[in-house]
């Protein structure tokens, strides 16, 4: 008797490693089925899967012609059934036609001994393993306890089974959605990469209109220009009765005839000087100049007038000379006296500060005045070329409002910058910064640098403004790359940091901040914001957008190389 049941459990061991050998659904339901057979002598058996209160057939084995069609059964309705499933064990009915809790039905009328056993895994009902015979009492209590026994290892097959199937399906949706998503990803690549396409184009569309506009602008002024000279030159003529005698009131003609072309021939002159710097065709002629006589010959040509303002004159003794455009300088300061004057109430003070500026190792000059102010909403707008604070038409102030945007500009073109403090009501103070060697008379000399030198990516609207921080770049070891904003060409090498020369308005130095920090080539290089023009809030703004460091135009050999020694490179 040992024996035997020592060989039993062998053969269920066996049975048992059989059915639990594949994860297949389709595999795993007959094969359930024929190991069966091995143990229990069998006419009819199936495996009826649990959904609700329905069974379904999922396998079926049998002597007798097997069913086409879907065959389900409802639980509720067959007592044998019920009982097997809520007992959680097997039920044994030795003859159908003697036991009340069989309910024949079509399909059934051949079953005279019924063996049902739940396929229970992992505290789970999976369903029900029907096992059958046409003679009664043909099952013993030996084939309850196997069948029992076999649904058992029957039901973790099934168990994995199902596990392995839905772990499949979930996998299969999953890759299908990935690559879904892949293709959805690639989609947008490409769309992207068309309309960045797009927007460089009209980026570059864009410069070069606005580079034919600067050039037309510059053409047509240098036009004006030729007749209305001819005009001062014939009125001051006439007025000096070169033709003839004239009266008192064709002089008072004549005299105003001759102020309105030399103020028209002004701001042609402001116009035509603004879009040659913006077309680059503007050039500094570099010379030795002395400051001291600059500063009173501009001073001179402000026409202050000393009844109405008083005025104040301060210069640091023994400045040494500087090498800079000695005309544009003065242009520079013309306009930011003549602004203080017009904008300082009759009984109002301005000066002119001029002084070395130690941590810039740069001139200074510094026009301040009691006038009227500016907000600080409104300090940006400034230097939007023919913009004026007050746009009426009966506005107080007269001029074009190109007066601030030339002394940006000289001065960001002499390698410069120039800052701004302001409060509304409580006066103003402009300070120009130029460097000592502000004019470079020829490109920076290209040095011998080691290929395997940091490479700096230089980004600037100016090329030709940036020669001494160039030349400074390379005297201390670095190879220079110069990236102008407008054309997006990335280098392909990746620089060890990345130097933003800021122009205004400040939105498009941000711009270019954060289109930077979106290249995976320049994501890590640290980007320096060298700014040419100095507004409250700025600072803050810049290094918000990403900036490692946000300082003012030009830089000391000191901070130059702090600068380069904090970024390690």
């Amino acid at each position: 008797m040992k024996d035997a049941r020592r060989d039993l459990n062998q053969i269920l061991l066996e049975a048992a490693q059989t059915i639990t050998a594949d994860l297949k659904l389709s595999v795993v339901l007959p094969r359930i089925l024929e190991e069966l057979a091995r143990l229990v002598h069998y006419e009819s058996a199936s495996i009826m899967l649990l959904e609700g209160d329905w069974l379904s057939t999922a396998e079926r084995r049998s002597v007798f012609p097997l069913r086409t069609e879907p065959f389900k059964l409802r639980v509720s309705e067959l007592p044998h059934v019920h009982a097997a499933l809520s007992q959680h064990r097997p039920v044994y009915i030795a003859d159908t036609s003697q036991d009340s809790r069989w309910k024949p039905r079509p399909g059934n009328e051949n079953i005279r001994s019924w063996i049902g056993a739940p396929l229970i895994a992992n505290g789970r009902m999976l369903g029900l393993l029907n096992v059958s015979h046409s003679e009664p009492h043909c099952f013993s209590d030996v084939h309850v306890e196997i069948i029992g026994a076999f649904a058992a290892f029957a039901a973790i097959a099934l168990y994995n089974a199902e596990l392995s199937h839905r772990l499949q399906t979930e996998l299969s949706e999953r890759e299908r959605a990935e690559a879904d998503l892949q293709r959805e990803r690639a989609l947008l690549a490409q769309r992207l990469a068309e309309q960045t396409a797009a927007l460089r184009a009209a980026n570059q569309e864009m410069a070069r209109a606005s580079r034919m506009k600067d050039e037309f602008l510059a053409a047509m002024s240098h036009e004006l220009r030729t007749p209305l000279s001819v005009i001062i030159s014939m009125t001051d003529l006439l007025s000096e009765e070169a033709y003839g005698a004239i009266t008192e009131q064709q002089r008072q003609a004549l005299e105003r005839i001759g102020q309105s072309s030399r103020h028209l021939l002004s701001l042609i002159s402001d116009v035509l000087d603004v879009a040659r710097i913006e077309s680059g065709k503007l050039h500094l002629l570099a010379q030795e100049v002395d400051i001291d006589a600059l500063c009173r010959a501009a001073i001179e040509q402000a026409n202050i007038d000393a009844r109405r303002l008083h005025f104040t004159y301060r210069i640091e003794p023994d400045l040494p000379p500087l090498i800079a455009d000695e005309r544009r300088l003065r242009q520079v300061l013309v306009n930011m006296l003549s602004n203080a004057i017009k904008f300082t109430p009759e009984g109002g003070s301005f000066g002119l500060e001029v002084e070395r500026d130690k941590s810039h190792d740069c001139l200074a000059l510094t026009v301040w005045d009691t006038g009227i102010g500016i907000e600080e909403n409104d300090l940006q707008r400034l230097f939007h070329p023919f913009i004026q604070l007050d746009g009426r038409l009966n506005r107080r102030y007269e001029g074009t409002g190109l007066g601030l945007t030339l002394v940006h500009r000289l001065t960001a073109l002499h390698g410069g910058s120039l800052a701004i403090k302001s409060r509304k009501g409580a006066g103003s103070r402009f300070t120009v910064r130029i460097p000592w060697r502000a004019v470079l008379e020829d490109a920076p000399i290209e040095k011998a640098v080691d290929a395997a030198a940091p490479l700096v990516l230089l980004v600037t609207r100016l090329k030709h403004a940036e020669n001494l921080l160039i030349d400074a770049l390379q005297a201390a070891g670095r190879r220079v790359e110069i990236l102008l904003p407008e054309t997006e060409e990335i280098p392909e090498e990746r620089p060890t940091m990345v130097i933003l020369v800021g122009y205004p308005p400040l939105r498009n130095t941000l711009r270019t901040l954060r289109s930077l920090e979106d290249h995976a080539s320049l994501a890590q290089a640290p980007k320096i914001v060298l700014t040419t023009l100095d507004l409250p809030g700025d600072r803050e703004k810049v290094l918000m957008a990403g900036a490692a460091r946000f300082d003012l135009k030009p830089l000391s050999e000191q901070k130059l190389q702090a600068l380069l020694n904090e970024s390690r490179l």
